[in-house]
């Protein structure tokens, strides 16, 4: 056979298929945290940065529950303990299916973790599962150190003589329960007027429940806003001191002129505020 031929009968060969080279850059991905069957004896739950664990919940799991969808427990080992994490509810609901014994479950243990990075983890957690509602969110944002916009408003709130219940509201004097309307107020107002709204509410009403409601925070703060330069301490703690909280929002109710509680609040302290008998009155300046 020919050296021509020999090459001709190569070309007409078929070509097969390139095999796939390994990569020897590929790496192992493994996920932090040791894996390990713990009785939920050993568990603690219940931290402050946590929402607490409710019965209700933990029959809707139970109803729900599928052996297939069961997520290993995520625990923090600290000072000689295994603090639950996330799955607080799981757990209490595995001792409920056993007739209130406890059982072992599957964790992935971290022992890592400060008590700030537990209630950070705890947080991002939460929020991807949306299983939070604002004031547990913060709350757990709070017990972590990690927004500075929420720690400065606590600090406000308590340097007035406020307590923001981000748990479980009393209904006590002094306590503000509203999560939303307190951080709307903030970001509307900046810190420092912020910082005097709430001295306004504390020098007028001496930390009134009725005071601290959600729409009334909302509507002072509209007020303030429109009147910051204008507005008289003085004269608004003189005046509104008169008024019942209780008033202010029965009034308010009775206008229906605008879908905006804030604005209707917000009209009502105008009114009020320009019943004093002497002095100038403040104009009408709310946008609608």
């Amino acid at each position: 056979m020919s050296y021509r031929k020999k090459r001709h009968s190569s070309k007409s060969k078929a070509k097969s298929p390139k095999e796939p080279q390994p990569t020897l850059f590929l790496k192992e991905y493994r996920s932090t945290g040791e894996m390990r069957m713990l009785p939920t004896n050993r568990l603690t739950s219940g931290q402050a940065y946590q929402r607490p664990v409710e019965e209700k919940d933990v029959d809707k799991l139970i109803r729900k529950w599928d052996d297939r969808l069961l997520n290993p427990l995520i625990v923090s080992f600290r000072d000689g303990h295994f603090f639950i994490v996330d799955g607080q509810h799981r757990a209490a609901a595995l001792r409920k299916m056993n007739d209130g014994a406890d059982v072992i479950v599957m964790c992935r243990v971290h022992d890592d973790l400060t008590y700030e990075m537990e209630a950070e983890l705890y947080a991002k957690l939460d929020k991807a599962n949306k299983r939070m509602t604002l004031s547990q969110s913060t709350n757990a944002l709070i017990e972590s150190g990690t927004d500075a916009e929420v720690i400065e408003i606590k600090r406000l709130v308590e340097k007035n003589g406020f307590r923001w219940a981000l748990s479980i509201p009393t209904g006590k004097e002094y306590e503000i329960a509203a999560t939303r309307a307190v951080i709307n107020a903030y970001r509307l107002l900046g810190g420092a007027a912020f910082d005097r709204m709430l001295q306004l509410l504390s020098d007028t009403w001496q930390g009134a429940p009725n005071s601290l409601r959600a729409a009334m925070l909302s509507g002072l703060a509209l007020f303030l806003k429109t009147y910051e330069s204008e507005l008289d301490n003085a004269i608004f703690i003189e005046c509104l001191s008169l008024v019942e909280p209780e008033s202010i929002i029965r009034c308010s109710r009775q206008d229906f002129s605008t879908g905006s509680v804030a604005l209707r609040y917000a009209r009502v302290l105008l009114e009020k505020y320009n019943s004093q008998p002497d002095g100038s009155k403040l104009p009408y300046r709310f946008k609608t």
